[in-house]
């Protein structure tokens, strides 16, 4: 069975410099928000692909309310513990 292809061509693009870089601009109605990071892969082809980077939950923000200290304090750091009873087998 046939998988659908959802691949949509926008148009085609020039390099041009900026600095000592080359830029690739992306037009407006691909939907791509402004700041967001992609990461540039070189294929066996010869051809780019650029792909979404991967939101890091450390850096942008998502655990910024929490507080890890506190959190260590209350439950403990996993695996630093001394053994107590018979969890340590012969």
């Amino acid at each position: 069975m046939a998988t659908k292809s959802t691949e949509k061509i926008l148009g085609e693009f020039a390099t041009r410099r900026t600095g000592n870089s080359l830029t690739l601009t992306v037009p407006k109605s691909a939907g791509v928000p402004e700041g967001k990071k992609f990461i540039l892969v070189s294929k066996d082809d010869d051809t780019l692909e650029y792909r979404a980077a991967k939101d890091n939950p450390w850096l942008d923000g998502t655990y910024s309310d929490i507080d890890f200290r506190s959190e260590l304090d209350r439950v403990g750091n996993y695996g630093l513990e001394s053994p107590i009873g018979k969890e340590k087998p012969e």
